[in-house]
């Protein structure tokens, strides 16, 4: 081999091992400062809830302090739409649920695409819903719930913590197989939708039961019937919709579901390192205990990205055709 060949040769060699020594070393430090977990509700929900037992594990876990913010708003998408915006480096995360996959069918005004501008990460938890009411309320059992809609078309008031949740769709869903006419009744947040049907401003809210629980233990608030195909270990004498006599739709999983995703462009040794450490963080039986005080579940393996992906892919299809044969209208 000539001389020059040969210099080329190992000056190109060379000048390769810092650069492969970088990206290794950059792969390896990840993260090197605290990271923030964003959620679109504001405190005291389940969502917050949520994100409190994850934070403190996560941040072991990845070996930097993990921050929860909150930017609530439009059904939890002024969050999503926050982290859109932030650098996609790891740093900024946000706790998505079904809100933001319908969120071009519910907010049109919303400047940014779930599926476009969000790298999935994993799930971190599913949320198994109840149907609750106030004291006040003449509400003790889901016959009460199809007598009183049906006495009164249009008087019943069902909360949610904003249009185009997880308790909107379920409400719509009720109505429509059922056959009811009830009021809905958007707020900002889920906490400020059970104060109101605890003060008696509202009939009934189908809340996740992670935060209803310590309301409904505290006698505050009467569990009416649990949107699951098992009664669920929290509340084990509250009825399925089955047993309450809606078969319409028995064996339904109608629960919730929160997941980790990061702007899009995010390196993918980042994302892999977010899921291995949510994945390590979930199985953890202590964990598994604190979720199940509080009304979550962990969710299924494998649990990936590529999974996640897919999973949002059907939730996305199946409630928006919910919307769609609601004729539910996007806000504005």
């Amino acid at each position: 081999m000539p001389h020059f060949k040969r210099d080329l040769a190992a000056f190109a060699l060379a000048s390769a091992i810092p650069w492969a020594a970088m990206a290794s070393s950059q792969e390896s430090v990840y993260p090197d400062r605290p990271v923030s977990l964003v959620i679109g509700f504001p405190p005291g929900g389940s969502a917050d809830a949520l994100a409190r037992l994850l934070a403190g594990p996560l941040g072991e876990a990845l070996g930097q302090k993990v921050i929860v913010q909150y930017k609530p708003g439009a059904g939890g998408n002024v969050g999503a739409e926050y982290v859109v915006r932030a650098a996609p480096d790891g740093y900024t995360l946000f706790l998505g649920g079904r809100p933001n996959a319908i969120h071009k069918t519910m907010y049109g005004t919303m400047k940014y695409d779930f599926a476009r501008d969000l790298v999935p990460v994993g799930l971190v938890a599913r949320l198994p819903f109840v149907m609750v009411s106030g004291r006040h309320a003449p509400i003790a059992s889901m016959q009460d719930v199809v007598r009183l809609a049906r006495s009164y078309p249009g008087a019943l008031t069902c909360a949610s913590p904003g249009t185009g949740t997880t308790s909107h769709l379920l409400c719509e869903l009720l109505q429509q197989e059922i056959g009811l006419n009830m009021q809905h009744v958007p707020y900002t947040g889920g906490i400020h939708a059970l104060k109101d049907v605890m003060g008696g401003r509202i009939d009934m809210y189908i809340s996740p039961v992670a935060g209803a629980l310590p309301h409904i233990q505290a006698d505050r608030l009467r569990p009416v019937v649990v949107m699951s195909p098992l009664r669920l270990a929290t509340l084990p004498r509250v009825p399925t919709l089955t047993e309450a006599g809606v078969p319409q739709l028995s064996g339904l999983e109608l629960g919730d579901w929160s997941g980790l995703v990061a702007p899009s462009g995010t390196p993918s040794h980042v994302v892999a390192k977010l899921n291995q450490s949510i994945n390590a963080v979930l199985a953890d039986p202590a964990l598994h205990e604190a979720f199940a005080r509080q009304g979550f579940a962990a969710p299924m393996q494998p649990n990936t990205p590529a999974s996640f992906k897919a999973f949002i892919a059907e939730e996305t299809e199946r409630w928006n055709s919910v919307l769609r044969m609601r004729n539910i209208k996007p806000l504005h």
